[in-house]
């Protein structure tokens, strides 16, 4: 079966929130504590652009095979030439 995957870029505010067993671990960044929630306001997508998700058996695969969709699409696009 084939999978794709979908990646959203964009921007968001956050709050996160940890807790700590003394208030010099929390008050240290690179600690991290027990996860509590995540608030996300403002989101604001930038771009999505979605991939084949490579399954290891077409290595070389190239979205610009002979044949491919974008070829039938520009032939069969309401225009009168027949088929060679």
């Amino acid at each position: 079966m084939t999978k794709f995957k979908r990646i959203i870029n964009g921007e968001c505010h956050f709050q996160m929130i940890e807790l700590f067993d003394d208030v010099e671990k929390a008050a240290n960044n690179s600690n991290r504590g027990e996860f509590v929630e995540v608030k996300i306001d403002n989101l604001k997508y930038d771009f999505t652009t979605v991939a084949k998700e490579h399954d290891g058996r077409h290595q070389n695969a190239s979205a610009e095979a002979k044949g491919s969709s974008r070829e039938e699409t520009r032939a069969a696009s309401g225009s009168k030439e027949k088929s060679k």
